[in-house]
């Protein structure tokens, strides 16, 4: 098959995406990556089969020029800057202008594969669902809507951009042919609001081999820190409603031989930065940049603990099951996670860490708990991950593909 993928965001940090288009190729489809260009990073080669385009939106363009710096990172305006970005947030003029950048998107993409054969349009999230709608018409091609959380319920969406969000799903339901998303709760929920469709639980789980356990690969860790110190570990988007400054206090809490090293990039990292110096942290909260989804397993494995502290404040971040659940897993990091039936779906079952309250006690106590029963997780998180393999995810994806 030709398969065109949409994504609406770059791709050098989107592992999920990465892996699905990857295993696709892998089983002899050609993929047509489509994805909006937001980094200055080269174009990854991730296989024969896949034929990357990284699209300028200009939109995108201007967002990152009024920031004045790199997409994903903290903003630095002046007056008149703040008041531009404040009136592109009204609800109606944010509506506008997402679904001007949205249709110049679907141009471009269109423009890029006009002289193919598209067999199926595999749409990443929901806002990629209308312009690939309009795409699986153009090519009279099978529609996929891959959800990979609940797209109306994410931080940032006013009630504006809900509902008009809700209504363009459940019109757009109607026209997939297939559903993908990552756990039960995501399905049943989206199911209850639009109507079934056949569907596949693709979890977000990374490659892993036992290649990665041997592997000398150079990187960037650059704290040394001592036998008696435990290093805690947050890594993902500093994103608000992820429980941050809960996991930056619940630091002045713990002894001083806990380290804590923050890997991401993100909106409130200047405020986090500026939260853990007024605490009197800066000694023992560390801040590291971004880093591609390929090198992640190796920075991760260097941590004693992870944390998955997402705040109980919508649906998607209730039923979401992130990436950084199985990462923690494979490299053999316990995790401690706010106790939400999309993250105890892994912990519970595996037994991989300890479920806490989202306030600085209960943190503190997840984590001292997993210190002072360290290798009861930790070889538990080994025996997961024989079990929770992309291998085994990659399959279904195939075999979906191949009954359409």
């Amino acid at each position: 098959m030709n398969i065109l993928m949409l994504l609406y965001k770059d791709i050098p940090y989107d592992a999920r995406v990465k892996r699905e288009a990857l295993a696709l190729a892998e089983a002899g489809h050609s993929v047509y990556l489509a994805c909006v260009r937001e980094f200055q990073e080269p174009d990854p080669f991730l296989h024969k089969n896949i034929h990357l385009m990284r699209l300028p939106i200009s939109v995108k363009s201007m967002k990152a020029a009024m920031a004045g710096t790199n997409p994903g990172q903290a903003p630095k305006r002046s007056g008149l800057k703040r008041a531009v970005v404040r009136a592109a947030r009204l609800p109606l003029v944010k509506i506008l202008k997402d679904y001007m950048a949205y249709y110049e998107f679907y141009k471009k993409v269109k423009n890029n594969v006009r002289d193919l054969k598209i067999d199926t349009v595999h749409c990443h999230d929901l806002n990629t669902l209308w312009q690939g709608s309009m795409l699986a018409k153009d090519f009279s091609a099978k529609l996929i809507y891959d959800a990979h959380e609940i797209f109306n319920e994410m931080a940032g969406r006013n009630e504006l951009d809900r509902f008009v969000g809700y209504k363009m799903e459940k019109q757009l339901f109607k026209k997939i042919d297939r559903f993908v998303t990552v756990n039960p709760y995501l399905r049943d929920y989206l199911f209850e609001r639009n109507g079934e469709k056949p569907s596949v639980l693709i979890q977000n789980i990374p490659l892993f081999s036992e290649d990665m356990l041997a592997g000398n690969k150079a990187i960037d860790w650059n704290y040394t820190f001592g036998e008696e110190d435990t290093v805690l570990l947050y890594q993902g988007g500093f994103s608000p409603y992820r429980g941050l400054d809960l996991i930056v206090k619940t630091m002045a809490e713990l002894p001083e031989s806990f380290k804590l090293v923050m890997i991401g990039s993100g909106i409130l990292k200047e405020e986090l930065m500026s939260l853990a110096e007024s605490l009197g942290l800066s000694d023992r909260v560390f801040f590291h940049d971004q880093v591609p989804s390929e090198d992640l397993f190796y920075y991760t494995q260097k941590a004693d603990i992870g944390l998955v502290m997402y705040e109980k404040v919508s649906k998607n971040n209730y039923y979401s099951t992130p990436n950084k659940m199985f990462e923690y897993l494979q490299a053999g990091v316990p995790a401690v996670s706010s106790n939400h039936p999309g993250k105890s779906v892994v912990i519970d079952e595996y037994k991989t860490g300890v479920l806490a309250e989202e306030t600085t006690e209960g943190i503190k106590a997840g984590i001292m708990e997993v210190k002072n029963n360290y290798e009861y997780y930790r070889q538990n998180c080994l025996q997961a991950r024989r079990v929770l393999t992309w291998e085994a995810e990659s399959r279904k994806l195939a075999e979906m593909y191949e009954n359409l």
